[in-house]
């Protein structure tokens, strides 16, 4: 099974709780940016700045009182995560591959370097996942969509797409002190599109968390968005990279919705959303 039997938790806390955490995440992540200014932090910086992320939302649930063991997908639930994740990246491997050969500027037909050196692909993409992904969906899928779509009215459609909208948002923001103090950059169009990208990105997640309800799942797809396993190189023109990330998205959310309403025919939060509505409209 790809969906755990979790459903939405009883939040006891109230809105000033995900606020004081969110803003405690702002305030830490800049001072470690001013800190460790470059492109990339050192491992070891980015290894506690992930226990800090899981330390904090483990913290937070505990004054929601609700039990973070609770939250996570049993293990049994990474067969099908992984089988998910490798048939997006399969199709997209297959579409690659055939632009290569094809002659498509930005496709070549060569190897990647995922796949001269897939060991050590093997190695960033575990590091990604362990110590960025799952910290990183943890606070802003399984703590913050959920207290929002909670506080937005629980299982009603409005509800479910607030929670994912505004846990999106957050997390489009929250790259805000690594643009201006990191990469040195100011306001101008090269933010709206970068805070444009990461609000897409945040609704994709957002997207696939509310249908699975799977932390995995939605952990190794962000892993392996910032780790693409293409086996043939890529290299997308930046005038097309929001078009790109769209049809990924699209194609990412329409493959966990086929599975989890063909496969596995059970409800998820949107489910419970159409389900209301149309004992809503039977009243």
């Amino acid at each position: 099974m790809l969906r755990p039997d979790i459903g939405l938790p009883r939040f006891s806390g109230g809105p000033l709780v995900p606020v004081v955490t969110y803003l405690l995440v702002i305030v830490v992540l800049s001072g470690l940016v001013t800190i460790s200014p470059g492109a990339s932090p050192p491992p070891v910086l980015g290894i506690l700045w992930g226990v800090f992320l899981v330390a904090l939302t483990v913290g937070t649930l505990r004054i929601e009182t609700v039990s973070p063991r609770s939250l996570l997908p049993s293990v049994r639930t990474l067969g099908p995560v992984i089988g998910v994740v490798t048939v997006f990246w399969g199709l997209y491997n297959l579409v690659a591959v055939a632009l290569a050969m094809g002659g498509i500027s930005g496709f070549e037909a060569s190897l990647s370097r995922t796949a001269a050196h897939p060991l050590l692909y093997l190695a960033a993409l575990f590091s990604s996942l362990l110590f960025t992904a799952i910290p990183e969906e943890f606070l802003f899928r399984t703590y913050l969509q959920q207290k929002f779509t909670r506080l937005a009215g629980e299982t009603t459609r409005r509800a479910v797409l607030s929670g994912i909208s505004l846990a999106a948002v957050l997390f489009a923001l929250f790259h805000l002190p690594r643009w201006f103090l990191a990469s040195g950059h100011g306001v101008s169009s090269g933010l709206a599109v970068r805070l444009l990208g990461l609000a897409l990105m945040g609704l994709a997640y957002g997207s696939v968390y509310a249908l699975s309800g799977n932390l995995w799942l939605v952990a190794l797809f962000h892993a392996s968005m910032n780790h693409p396993p293409f086996l043939v190189r890529v290299t997308v023109p930046s005038e097309l990279h929001l078009v790109v990330s769209v049809l990924e998205y699209t194609i990412m959310v329409t493959l966990v919705y086929l599975t989890v309403r063909v496969v596995e025919p059970v409800e998820t939060p949107l489910m419970w959303s159409q389900r209301n509505n149309h004992a809503s409209a039977g009243d």
